[in-house]
Formats: C-alpha cells, sequence, structure tokens
C-alpha cells in the first residue's frame, strides 16, 4: 500500500480494475467490428475466350471499373477459359492482352525489357482500354462473360 493524497493507495484492486478494463475494450472492440458491414458485394465471373469461333490458348482477361476504379484479371488457360473470383459489382470494361515475355530489344545496351508476346488471335483493339468494344455487368453471384474476338 502506498498512500497518495492522503489517500491509501491499493496496487492490486488498480491492476485489477485496469485488467477488468482492459479485457472490457478488447471484447468491446471484437463486437464492433464482428458486426460492421462485410464491405462491398462482389461477385465472380468466367468464361471462354475464342478468336473465329477457337479458344484462345494462352493470355489474360482483365476487367476494369473506370467509375469505381476496381480491377480484376485472370489467365487465359490452354481451353480458352478464364476464372476472376471476385470483383466489387458494376460495370466493367473487358480486355484482352497477350502474355509478356522478355526480350533483349538492344543487345548490350541495356537490360532484357517486357513486351507482348506475338498472339495474332487477340486484335489490337481487344488490348487497350480506349479500344476494346468489350463491357459486362457484374452482379452479386456468379456471372458469365463470353469473349468472341473478330478481327
Amino acid at each position: 500500500m502506498t498512500f497518495f493524497r492522503g489517500r491509501t493507495f491499493n496496487w492490486i484492486v488498480f491492476m485489477r480494475n485496469c485488467g477488468i478494463c482492459l479485457i472490457a475494450s478488447c471484447l468491446s472492440i471484437v463486437f464492433i467490428v464482428g458486426c460492421s458491414p462485410s464491405g462491398p458485394e462482389v461477385g465472380e465471373v468466367s468464361g471462354k475466350v475464342t478468336f473465329k469461333g477457337q479458344p484462345v490458348k494462352e493470355g489474360t482477361v482483365t476487367f476494369l471499373n473506370p467509375s469505381e476504379g476496381g480491377a480484376g484479371e485472370s489467365p487465359i488457360d490452354a481451353n480458352g477459359s478464364y476464372t476472376v473470383p471476385q470483383l466489387v459489382v458494376g460495370d466493367y470494361i473487358v480486355i484482352v492482352t497477350p502474355l509478356m515475355e522478355m526480350k533483349d530489344t538492344d543487345p548490350g545496351k541495356s537490360p532484357p525489357a517486357p513486351v507482348e508476346k506475338s498472339a495474332p488471335n487477340i486484335p489490337v483493339k481487344y488490348r487497350q482500354q480506349g479500344l476494346t468494344p468489350l463491357k459486362s455487368p457484374i452482379k452479386k453471384g456468379k456471372n458469365e462473360f463470353q469473349i468472341e474476338m473478330s478481327p
């Protein structure tokens, strides 16, 4: 016991009260965080990428949300299929790009740089945000978006 301004101070009682306050504060934080909304609604989108009816066997499909700023992408598999597991609900612009590869574009003068791999089955108009005609709304849950490209 210590005297504090003429009163007896009991450290055991003080520490017990601090412990109770700390536990109550932690439980309050867990309760508040646990009961808050889980975030924006999301959807999943999948489909197949084809060019002239044939599957595109490699590349990347990217969904861009110009109004919200969100994006998601997926590699294209050997069957032309892709899946983007989580996109915030909204309207998206879709681009399809070839894979990147490292090339020594200036031998001996600069290090190899990433360049687009040759992909004649992905026309240029589908590769750029400002040119692509592909648009897709994403709703909550599972969505399907088939991408049929033409020259």
